[in-house]
């Protein structure tokens, strides 16, 4: 019993420090500058994989988060003008990147290119590859993220699923009055773990889904059938069952499920 109460005070001062698990304090001084915008990033991939070899910088905030599961190895950042998915390809970034940390991306020695309208960031493909790298080791993430010891609230921007554009992809949106609409008739006892892309519809009819991994903490939670609203970065890409691409929602976290302004 002893044992089992040092290991928990253990666990508990680990995860009351600082939030960089890997001993690399946020700049004391966050003196930089950004010259560019990620939505002038995103122009210069319009034809493929694009390599920058210049001094770029923006500066933006994390708004998505792997503590829950349903983000893997990736993290959004948000100027006022776009969103940029950075493939860090390391685990537990939240301890280190959490959501609003403000940071400065310096692009110089990386790649940009869009998959499904997202806008990534990465190392230079490989010769046989069109698609950037992830960092992977910390030494070259922390040339290209710089973090701030800056943490605020980001609040999505909300809109009618009949305003979304593919220009909108990667960026932090909510949807509100939405109804859950199963993709299969299921009957009402059925309690059963839903997951991957579920249906929502709004009072005009119009569909949008939401992601959920089979991995994600909450991928058994039960959809409620009431109206509710969904906060996530946007997607827009082929839902498979026929359906074809469609705008997709991922939420962070389960009460990015809300209804009635209470999380699920």
């Amino acid at each position: 019993m002893l044992r089992l109460f040092v290991v928990s005070i253990v666990a508990v001062i680990a995860l009351c420090g600082c939030y960089d698990n890997h001993n690399r304090p946020a700049s004391e001084e966050f003196s930089e500058q950004a010259n560019c915008t990620i939505a002038q990033l995103k122009t210069l991939c319009k034809s493929g994989c694009y390599n920058i070899t210049s001094d770029m910088v923006c500066i933006g905030r994390i708004t998505s988060s792997d503590r829950e599961g349903n983000f893997y190895r990736s993290v959004f950042v948000e100027d006022n003008t776009a969103a940029v998915e950075v493939k860090l390809g390391i685990y537990n970034i939240e301890a280190q990147y959490p959501v609003g940390l403000l940071v400065a991306l310096r692009f110089n020695g990386t790649a940009v290119s869009l998959a499904d309208n997202v806008l990534q960031l990465g190392l230079p493909p490989q010769s046989y590859d069109t698609a950037p790298r992830e960092f992977e080791a910390q030494e070259v993430i922390a040339r290209h993220i710089v973090r701030s010891n800056s943490v605020s609230e980001v609040s999505a921007t909300e809109y009618h699923i009949s305003d979304l554009d593919t220009s909108l992809c990667g960026r932090f949106v909510k949807l509100s009055d939405l109804r859950y609409e199963p993709l299969v008739e299921e009957s009402e006892e059925s309690e059963e773990a839903r997951n991957d892309y579920l249906r929502f519809i709004d009072s005009d009819n119009n569909v949008v889904f939401a992601y959920i991994s089979p991995y994600a903490n909450f991928a058994n939670s039960v959809i409620p059938t009431e109206p509710l609203s969904i906060q996530g970065v946007l997607y827009h890409e082929a839902v498979g069952i026929g359906l074809g691409r469609q705008f997709v929602i991922k939420p962070r976290f389960k009460d990015d499920f809300t209804t009635l302004d209470n999380p699920i």
